[in-house]
């Protein structure tokens, strides 16, 4: 894992939010603590790959700076299989709007988002849950997202039991089919390091 110093660091993370049009504002300082955060726990524990400090900025951010138009405002999401946090810990501080539940398994993972939401003044607006999502499990949440957790149409399939706007994250597949389901929101990106396509895709029932 990449040592990541956030100050000396920061710039990464200004250019890839100027490639998104992006003006990170009073963001910027908690988004780099967060990445800092990230890399120092890395160097003990498995969090995410990021062999270099462009890598890891891509890594816990792009997705963050490119679905945040998905997400209405002053909703209320989930992401399951939340992993090191990323997309939504990045959202909620780009977000003072947004609140969230972070759905975990890994215990080690639980324990580093607890540290970091606290560190990032989160509490009161992020709450992480050790757990998996139980199959058929409801919620009432607005937005439901989750990255390289689940398949595309698995995840339209669990998520629609969990909000009202079901968010899939997509590389090269096509965006999947559910009855009663449709796409009413879409934003493409690519990744700045690889070129690699991506596409945000917002589903809401019909």
């Amino acid at each position: 894992m990449i040592a990541f110093d956030a100050e000396r660091d920061a710039p990464a993370l200004d250019r890839l939010a100027a490639a998104r049009e992006l003006e990170l504002g009073e963001a910027r300082a908690p988004l780099a603590r967060f990445a800092a955060l990230v890399s120092r726990w890395g160097q003990r524990t498995d969090l995410v790959a990021g062999p270099s400090v462009e890598a890891l900025v891509e890594v816990l951010f792009l997705d963050a700076f490119a679905l945040s138009p998905l997400v209405p405002e002053g909703a209320e999401l989930i992401d399951v299989g939340a992993g090191a946090g990323a997309p939504t810990i990045p959202l909620a501080l780009l977000r003072p709007d947004l609140r969230a539940e972070l759905r975990e398994p890994r215990r080690r993972r639980v324990a580093f988002m607890r540290t970091a939401v606290g560190a990032l003044g989160l509490a009161e607006r992020v709450r992480v849950r050790e757990g998996r999502l139980a199959d058929g499990e409801e919620g009432s949440f607005e937005v439901a997202l989750s990255r390289a957790t689940f398949a595309p149409e698995e995840w339209l399939r669990r998520g629609s039991a969990l909000a009202r706007r079901v968010i899939l994250l997509l590389a090269r597949e096509a965006p999947p089919e559910r009855p009663g389901w449709a796409p009413i929101g879409e934003v493409r990106y690519a990744v700045p390091s690889s070129g690699a396509p991506r596409r945000a895709v917002a589903y809401e029932a019909r």
